[in-house]
């Protein structure tokens, strides 16, 4: 088996949400942050042939990076990464020592807010969350105007970068923390409840994170 370089990049982004790894038997892969606030599940074209677990993600990726080409070989107590002569023989971890995610699937307990984000709006929020220094993004309705925000929720004198998505009948402001907003960056459809979970669906990859607390919603 060799993974393809999709694959590749959806790994390292797990990698950035959970340094380890479950692998299930089938073509899904899922994750989980340690404070179980982000959730991801990706559709890869490669079938895993049964279940094992990689305590050290980045580690596993940097193995895999010695190779041009790599072929893995899983077998039932350790995998073999070879190429051009050259092998690695890499022993899976204790699935007890991972926190993954559950089998049941997750369901938001209603759908309140609804919209297309493109990917160079996620990225120009993104990028102004980095240049401004702020910890959080918002997605608020006020006056008719659905909008994603960086800010800070707790300074309110502080600096705020906004970008009009839409249109909106709802008065809102649901709040994420920087830290859960480790997503690809491309076009998703996100879907929001107000009972503190959203959902953003890609392509072949979806997260389901965690608002904050101080997040409002008045509806109509």
């Amino acid at each position: 088996m060799k993974f393809e370089g999709r694959t590749l990049q959806i790994l390292k982004n797990f990698a950035s949400i959970n340094p380890s790894l479950q692998f299930k038997q089938g073509s899904f892969i899922t994750t989980i942050s340690p404070v179980k606030t982000l959730m991801a599940k990706a559709a890869i074209k490669e079938h895993i042939p049964h279940t094992f677990a990689i305590y050290d993600l980045s580690r596993f990726l940097g193995v895999l990076s010695l190779f041009e080409s790599p072929t893995l070989n899983m077998e039932e107590r350790l995998l073999t990464v070879s190429g051009s002569g050259r092998k690695v023989q890499y022993t899976y971890a204790d699935p007890k020592l991972i926190v993954t995610p559950g089998d049941k699937e997750i369901k938001l307990p209603s759908v309140d807010v609804e919209f297309d984000l493109k990917s160079d709006t996620l990225q120009s929020v993104l990028k102004a969350m980095g240049v401004l220094g702020l910890p959080e993004i918002a997605v608020t309705g006020e006056d008719g105007t659905l909008s994603i925000q960086a800010i800070d929720s707790k300074n309110p004198s502080s600096d705020k970068f906004s970008v009009d998505i839409g249109t909106t009948n709802l008065t809102f402001r649901m709040i994420f923390l920087a830290e859960n907003i480790k997503i690809l960056n491309e076009d998703y459809r996100v879907s929001i409840s107000s009972k503190g979970l959203a959902h953003f669906k890609g392509s072949d990859i979806e997260y389901w994170i965690a608002t904050e607390s101080s997040s409002t919603f008045k509806g109509d």
